[in-house]
């Protein structure tokens, strides 16, 4: 399989699993210690991973959880963040212009703040009050996170037995990029230079819609997207669809699905250009069904990893290259 090292991805997998155990620990404690309120604040691909675990919380908890753009958070406040909050972010390099300024922000009301931080010398692994580093685990961080919060609330009780499925995750994950290869590729060959593609997502997918579409294609490949949530679609995009628009669904297996098989039915009538991307074509082995739904967002996280290999490669343009991301002051 092209560009593909499977030692190496399992290996990735892996340390995102094995930082579960530093998360139980330090969320027991948070818990212990007592708190008001729960915030989630990120920017770019972090806000997505967070918008992801929102909705499995809105769905299946009481958490008195805000998730905040942490922009908009500095400029704007949030008057239920107060001194009991904590707040929980995210950043792979420790430095994140936006995400330092709103530590510090919080520091000032007097919330704590939990981060996964990538860099473990620097300034945010610093300035947190509980800190976990680790560089390849933000989708076990997000959703481990998440589920203790609200097994510790008295909820979702089937916690330890969903960690002690997704032991397999790796594996499973390593099949899904072998199976979706094909697929990917033909996608990547076909719309590598289409004038503009709309991504669709729903649910616990929405977030990844979202990252996908911004951080990754528009960021890292320079492609012009637009991302659209399943639930708005037909309050506005339905009007640009045409025969030669590119149609990229995200279909995942929560309750929201229901939205995404509306939307599917209409673009298939409309436009001969769309691309399905659908978590129900793959075996998760050695995963209870029940939790399938949890996982859909690994999946097509997976999936997407080859996507961009494979664009990548037909397109000459490396992943790594910006033109202004941390080249440019602005």
């Amino acid at each position: 399989m092209f560009n593909f090292n499977e030692k190496e991805f399992l290996q990735t997998e892996q340390s995102g699993l094995d930082i579960i155990k530093d998360v139980e620990t330090t969320v027991d404690k948070i818990c212990n210690e007592g708190y008001s309120n729960i915030f989630f604040v990120g920017i770019g691909g972090t806000i997505a991973y967070a918008k992801q675990t929102e909705s499995i919380v809105k769905s299946h908890s009481t958490l008195n959880l805000h998730v905040e753009n942490a922009a908009n958070l500095v400029a704007l406040g949030n008057f239920h963040l107060n001194k009991n909050s904590i707040v929980v972010i995210e950043s792979k390099s420790g430095d994140t212009k936006e995400i330092v300024e709103a530590v510090d922000y919080v520091h000032k009301i007097g919330a704590k703040v939990l981060g996964y931080i990538g860099n473990e010398n620097s300034i945010l692994s610093e300035k947190v009050d509980y800190v976990i580093n680790g560089n390849s685990g933000p989708y076990y961080f997000w959703f481990s996170t998440s589920l203790r919060f609200m097994y510790n609330n008295g909820e979702y009780t089937e916690y330890a037995d969903f960690i002690e499925n997704i032991q397999n995750l790796p594996a499973i994950l390593c099949q899904v990029q072998k199976d979706a290869d094909k697929k990917c590729e033909i996608y990547a060959e076909k719309y590598k230079d289409a004038p503009i593609q709309y991504f669709i997502g729903s649910g616990n997918l929405e977030g990844w819609a979202y990252c996908y579409a911004m951080c990754i294609l528009e960021e890292m490949q320079w492609m012009r997207t637009k991302f659209v949530s399943g639930s708005n679609f037909f309050h506005g995009t339905l009007e640009v669809i045409d025969r030669d628009t590119s149609v990229i669904l995200f279909k995942g297996e929560d309750n929201s699905r229901v939205i995404m098989d509306r939307v599917d039915d209409f673009v298939q009538k409309i436009s001969a250009n769309v691309t399905v991307f659908d978590t129900k074509d793959y075996s998760f082995d050695n995963i209870d069904e029940k939790y399938r739904e949890l996982i859909s967002p690994f999946i097509m996280r997976a999936i997407c990893q080859r996507i961009s290999v494979h664009l990548e490669h037909k397109r000459r343009h490396p992943l790594a290259i910006r033109r202004y991301y941390r080249c440019l002051d602005y």
